[in-house]
């Protein structure tokens, strides 16, 4: 019973390969196959020099910075700083106490 399953298993699961097979490439060493063409692309297709970015003046930096309130003013999303929260009480000071 165990063999008759097998090879009904075996018969089934063969037909599937046999389309994979039917496309056949020509031999490479036949010298009459046609071959796919190929196309250059030069890996420096798009490249672009370097080139230094133009400078700012700096007295127009500083007064930008300044504008900003800061270094802080150049981060997109940073918050403008904070009043001081009310401080806590100061502790006596020695010869305040009782």
């Amino acid at each position: 019973m165990e063999k008759k399953c097998l090879v009904v298993a075996a018969l089934a699961i063969a037909p599937l390969g046999v389309p994979a097979q039917q496309a056949q490439r020509p031999a490479p060493v036949d010298s009459r196959a046609a071959s796919p063409s190929l196309e250059y692309r030069s890996a420096f297709e798009g490249y672009r020099p370097y080139a230094d970015p133009e400078l700012a003046r700096w007295r127009e930096v500083n007064e930008e910075v300044g504008r900003l309130n800061g270094h802080i003013g150049h981060v997109p999303g940073s918050v403008p700083p904070r009043a001081p929260a009310a401080s806590a009480p100061k502790p006596p000071v020695h010869g305040e106490h009782k």
